[in-house]
């Protein structure tokens, strides 16, 4: 028996049970996958949008797909509202007789009090209250971590806020902060030239740029029209060769991002969608990074296992009509829209007024502590 005939035959039939819904995916049950794959990845589908999910089974994972089912109601992520049966009708190989294995559809709705996140629990991590800020790196990180920098529209590191206390940091490590400037408008440029000439090319990087830095990621938004200035919404994501944070390499480097301005933005919706649009790309810069770190043959660039995340346009960026909390849950809903299972690292968020956990527990109904 051929696997490609199974799944043939079963995608001709979903494909038309799926046109009957709009909002409507398939999540597809293998006896091979762990239930808590399963589970994780249904949760995922529901809290991304999708209204109908279809689970479809066949021989003998059937059973799999029920208990799935069941946990997911339990859990009143979904609500049943049909099951089918069928045979599927598949050729083998070395016989011209078709035989008939026999499947399982069962139709779930979303619940309507379910929210969730397509981030997984463990992915997320938040900093202990401090009457202090959240230190931008640990002095002995375990895992490889880089830090978001709230930046400009003029992409200097330094002055005020987040930026100023980068630039400190960076001074005190022997950093050229105007190295940075020169790397990232010359990227910004080569980034905008790229995607003038393919509308479906937005990174742009560089090996080597100078004698610090390995390697930089320049992002532009797949979309800038949420962005009322040009420079708005760009990522940034730099690698280190020396001269790391508290002398550990595995403070890799650092994310610069231009938030939006509140200033510019005439209503609170537009803002927060930019907000919420800041999030997608940046988590999306990350993700694509990580990938380009797998692939290099290399093994030159190491894998963002950690990023540390401020409040970004929570401060002087902020629009007077929202409140942190509001930036919060925006910026928290981007990242999960740009979250991508595997490439994706863990994020710390640092503490803020506990925003971000609040923002968590509100947006996703799951439940969150501080760490002492």
């Amino acid at each position: 028996m051929s696997d490609n005939s199974l799944q043939s035959a079963d995608k001709a039939v979903l494909d038309k049970k799926m046109r009957e819904f709009e909002n409507a995916k398939t999540l597809l049950i293998s006896s091979k996958r762990p239930k808590a794959f399963l589970i994780r990845t249904a949760c995922e589908l529901l809290a991304g949008g999708t209204e109908v999910l279809i689970l479809s089974a066949l021989g003998d994972a059937m059973g799999l797909c029920l208990q799935l089912q069941m946990l997911l109601v339990s859990k009143n992520a979904a609500t049943t509202f049909r099951i089918e049966t069928l045979l599927n009708k598949c050729v083998n190989e070395k016989s011209k007789n078709p035989f008939y294995i026999p499947g399982l559809l069962v139709f779930m709705k979303k619940h309507p009090e379910f929210k969730g996140s397509r981030i997984s629990p463990g992915y997320i991590v938040f900093s202990p209250k401090s009457t202090n800020p959240t230190p931008l790196y640990e002095t002995n990180p375990t895992e490889f971590v880089v830090s978001v920098d709230a930046g400009n529209p003029e992409l200097t590191v330094g002055g005020a806020g987040v930026n100023g206390a980068f630039g400190s940091l960076f001074l005190e490590m022997g950093h050229d902060l105007n190295s940075f400037r020169t790397l990232f408008t010359d990227l910004l440029k080569h980034s905008r030239k790229l995607n003038s000439e393919d509308p479906a090319q937005f990174v742009a990087t560089v090996e080597d740029p100078n004698n610090h830095v390995l390697f930089s990621l320049c992002r532009i938004p797949n979309d800038s029209s949420y962005f009322k200035h040009e420079n708005e919404g760009v990522v940034f994501v730099t690698i280190f060769k020396n001269k790391f944070p508290h002398s550990s390499n595995h403070n890799l480097g650092f994310v610069y991002v231009v938030g939006p301005n509140g200033a510019h933005y005439k209503t609170v919706d537009d803002f927060l969608d930019a907000v919420h649009k800041l999030g997608d790309n940046m988590v999306t810069a990350l993700c694509d990074y990580n990938g380009m770190a797998k692939r290099e043959t290399a093994k030159k660039l190491p894998r963002v296992t950690t990023c540390r995340l401020c409040l970004v346009s929570g401060g002087i960026y902020k629009h007077p009509e929202v409140t942190k909390l509001d930036v919060a849950k925006s910026l928290l809903n981007g990242v999960a829209e740009g979250y991508r299972h595997g490439p994706t690292p863990r994020f710390n968020f640092a503490y803020d007024d506990d925003v971000f956990r609040v923002a968590w527990c509100e947006t996703t109904g799951l439940k969150a502590t501080l760490p002492e």
